[in-house]
Parts: structure tokens; C-alpha cells; sequence
């Protein structure tokens, strides 16, 4: 009997010594798996921090870009401004020199006329006993040549200060211009650097992106983003119609001066009232991509994608007020105009933007340059039209051709 419980007792303690080492083997594994997992998520922050990084650095690069190519803008809009009036101040010098050279030819005949009639002698003639009303009529003749001659100078004089005031101008306008053009120069340069240094950060946020496969994350983040800023827009400008009107039916109700009620026109949208097919398109370029077509395997295209060489002017399809204009992630350099009636283009993907908030638009004004902000790698832009909120198909609005 006692060495059956010897033997037994050697089998449960051998048990316990297997289940302990299990115990102790699964206890390590779960350990490296928890390690793991806390180094995995360690990294997974450091390169959302790294990515937050790279997108802020690329909004700072594009919105610097943004302001130097706008300045750029304004500095050969200044050029061209220079150059007419030049044009029109040689043109102005050519005809005052053709008025100096007819006014010295009047003046030649006139100096000849009254040297050939100056040979006769006022007192010889009194002497002579000419008859007194030929002699009236000849001073009469002599006092208005004096004057012919007389304002015939004053004339020359008068176009000879109007010649010395125009190339006083056309020199200023000459100097202006070829400071003009020197600040061109250096502005192109600092523009060309900052693209680079922007190229570099947008290389390093897609090469961040391609890791993990976190650009579809990404786009929808950026999608609902824009979403979010699209909605604020038009809850804005819903709030200022509102307004606005209260304003105009208050001063409807206010009686003129002369007791009549003053009328006054209400603000229409311009984008609603126009037919289909009747939009100017906001760029020249070729159609890269069509709205509803794909972009990803989970996300459609909400509008035009369409490319053109950087700088280009971007033009408003229709009369309306800016009520966006800033960078966003994904979109780069964006703006939103309103039109009324629950109509808003918008435009992304500028390099620069030519007007901001609450700035009203016509229809074909310029309002931004077109590029490749947002990370895009290839010059051009992004249209969306959209009606209550919701993207709609923008080639049916726009004229074909």
C-alpha cells in the first residue's frame, strides 16, 4: 500500500510540474504577443505623427506657394497694365510731334505772309491819302494775323509741354517697368524654390501614405473633411440669404422720403436660373476624370478632375459669392463659391487663390490659378457642382465644345 501511494503521488507532482511549464510557456508567448502589439501601435502613432507632420509642412509650403503666385499674378497683371499705357503714351508723342510740326508750318506761312505784307507802311499810307476804310480793313487784316500768330505759338508752346510731360511719364512708366520685371524675376525664383521644397514634402507624404496602405483612409478622411467644411459653407450663406432679406423686407417697410415705400429688388440666384449646358467651362484642359467613375476600389470621382499646365487662369462658371477659400488635406488650395437657390461650385487643387471669403464673383472672373496643391503630383483641378449639399454631375451644366 505504501507504494501505491508513493507512486501516485510521484504521478501528481509530475502533473503539476508539466502544467506548471505549460502554464509558464503560454504565460511568455502572450507576454511577446502583448509586446508586440505595444510596439506595433507605438509605431503605428510615431507615423500618424510623421504623417500629421508632413501634412501640415505641405500646407505650409502650398499656402506659401498660394501667396507668392498670387503676388506673381498681380506683378504681370501690373506688366501688362504697364505695357499698354506705354503703348498708349508713344502713340499719344507720335501724334502731339504731328501737331508741333503742322502748328511750325502755320506758322511759317503766317511769319512769310506777314513779311510780305509788312513791306507796306502804316504812316506812308496815311501820308498817301489811301482811303481810310481801306486802310481800317487792312489793320483789321494785320491785327488778326498778329493774332493767328500769336495763338499759333501759345498752341506750339502748350503741345511742346504737353511732349516734355509725356516723356516725363513714359520715362516713370519705363523705370516702373523694369522694376516690374526685376521683381518678376526674383519672384519666379522664390516661387520655383518653394515648389521644390513643396515637391519633396508631397514625395515623403505619398511615399507615408503607400506604407500600410493608409491612402484610402486618407481620401475618406479628406472626403469627409470636405464634407464638413461644404456643409458650414452653405449653412453660412443660408444664414446671411436669411438675413438679408430680413434687412430688405425691413427697409420695404420703411417709407421713403416722399412717403412712398422704397422698392427694393430681391437677390436672386444666378446658378439655378441658367439652363443646362449653358456654363462656361472653369478651365481649358483635358477631361482626366469623369464624376461617378472610379477612384478607388470603395470611392467614386464627385467631380471633374481636369488637367492643365500650373498657373492657368481657373474662372467661376457663374455669378456668385466666395463663401470657402483655404487649404484642405486632400484638396489642397479649394474654394467654394455660393450662387443661390442651394447651388455651389467648387474648385480644388489651385495653386493660388485670387480671392477670399465673401468676395462676389462673376460669371468668367478669374478666382485662382490652377496646380497641383493637395499632394497631387501632376498640375490641374477638381470641379464639383453641388445642389442642397449633394455632388451632382457637372458635364451636363456645362457647354459642350
Amino acid at each position: 500500500m505504501g507504494t501505491q501511494r508513493l507512486i501516485v503521488s510521484l504521478l501528481l507532482s509530475t502533473g503539476l510540474m508539466a502544467g506548471a511549464c505549460a502554464w509558464a510557456d503560454d504565460s511568455k508567448d502572450l507576454g511577446n504577443v502583448k509586446g508586440q502589439i505595444a510596439s506595433q501601435q507605438k509605431d503605428i502613432q510615431t507615423q500618424q505623427r510623421e504623417l500629421k507632420a508632413l501634412q501640415q509642412q505641405l500646407a505650409k509650403d502650398e499656402k506659401a506657394i498660394s501667396a507668392m503666385a498670387r503676388q506673381l499674378n498681380q506683378t504681370r497683371n501690373k506688366l501688362k497694365d504697364n505695357e499698354q499705357e506705354l503703348a498708349r503714351l508713344d502713340q499719344e508723342h507720335k501724334a502731339l510731334n504731328r501737331q508741333a510740326d503742322e502748328q511750325k508750318q502755320q506758322l511759317a506761312t503766317q511769319l512769310r505772309a506777314a513779311y510780305q505784307n509788312g513791306r507796306h507802311d502804316y504812316l506812308k499810307l496815311l501820308l498817301n491819302g489811301q482811303d481810310s476804310s481801306d486802310i481800317d480793313r487792312l489793320l483789321h487784316y494785320y491785327a488778326h494775323l498778329n493774332q493767328a500768330r500769336a495763338d499759333a505759338l501759345h498752341r506750339l508752346a502748350d503741345i511742346r509741354r504737353q511732349l516734355a510731360d509725356n516723356r516725363r511719364r513714359a520715362e516713370q512708366s519705363r523705370a516702373q517697368l523694369k522694376a516690374l520685371l526685376a521683381g518678376q524675376q526674383q519672384q519666379q525664383q522664390s516661387l520655383q524654390q518653394r515648389q521644390n521644397e513643396r515637391n519633396q514634402t508631397a514625395k515623403k507624404l505619398n511615399a507615408q501614405l503607400e506604407q500600410g496602405n493608409r491612402r484610402l483612409a486618407n481620401l475618406k478622411q479628406a472626403a469627409s473633411h470636405l464634407e464638413q467644411q461644404i456643409k458650414a459653407a452653405a449653412e453660412r450663406a443660408e444664414r446671411e440669404r436669411l438675413e438679408r432679406e430680413r434687412r430688405e423686407a425691413a427697409a420695404r417697410r420703411q417709407p421713403g422720403p416722399s412717403g412712398h415705400t422704397p422698392v427694393v429688388a430681391k437677390t436672386q440666384g444666378n446658378f439655378g436660373g441658367l439652363a443646362k449646358g449653358s456654363l462656361p467651362w472653369p478651365l481649358k484642359g483635358k477631361l482626366q476624370h469623369r464624376f461617378g467613375s472610379s477612384r478607388t476600389s470603395e470611392l467614386n470621382w464627385k467631380g471633374l478632375l481636369i488637367s492643365a499646365p500650373a498657373g492657368r487662369q481657373v474662372s467661376a462658371v457663374a455669378n456668385g459669392q466666395v463663401v470657402y477659400a483655404d487649404w484642405l488635406n486632400g484638396f489642397g488650395m479649394v474654394m467654394v463659391i455660393d450662387h443661390g437657390k442651394g447651388y455651389l461650385s467648387l474648385y480644388g487643387h489651385n495653386q493660388s487663390l485670387l480671392l477670399g471669403p465673401g468676395d462676389k464673383v462673376k460669371a468668367g472672373q478669374a478666382i485662382a490659378l490652377s496646380g497641383e496643391s493637395g499632394g497631387q503630383d501632376k498640375p490641374g483641378l477638381y470641379f464639383e457642382i453641388r445642389y442642397k449639399g449633394q455632388a451632382v454631375d457637372p458635364l451636363p451644366w456645362l457647354r459642350r465644345g
